[in-house]
């Protein structure tokens, strides 16, 4: 159940990213997965739409869980206590920072640079 929750945000974060997306046409083959390629090459109003997107969703599943007196994920969880206090642009700028000092890295999903480098190491349990 996990693995199709964290699926379907994926899911609904990307379409939401490529949906706003004005400068790319119909031609433009959607990548499976946004990497720190598809990351860096896009703008700042497409960056944050993506972030938007995800922090939707995780926030959309973490209310639904404990409304249910269910468990939300630690990826959920973690997100809606990590970021609370953050704004869309302290994220991309995290998420840049992280790109641009891992050039070899930029394979990687953005969400798995935001799970290992800013959620993962600040949850509290």
């Amino acid at each position: 159940m996990k693995k199709f929750n964290i699926l379907a945000i994926t899911l609904v974060a990307g379409l939401l990213f490529f949906a706003v997306s004005p400068g790319r046409t119909q031609s433009t083959q959607i990548s499976p997965e946004l990497d720190g390629n598809i990351w860096l090459d896009s703008s700042s109003a497409e960056k944050r739409a993506f972030l938007y997107g995800v922090g939707s969703a995780t926030v959309l599943e973490f209310h639904i869980r404990t409304k249910h007196d269910e468990q939300p994920s630690r990826f959920v969880s973690g997100w809606v206590e990590v970021f609370k206090d953050q704004t869309w642009a302290d994220v991309e700028k995290a998420v840049d920072k992280y790109y641009a000092n891992n050039p070899g890295k930029l394979d990687e999903n953005v969400l798995k640079v935001i799970w290992q480098n800013m959620i993962k190491p600040n949850l509290k349990n």
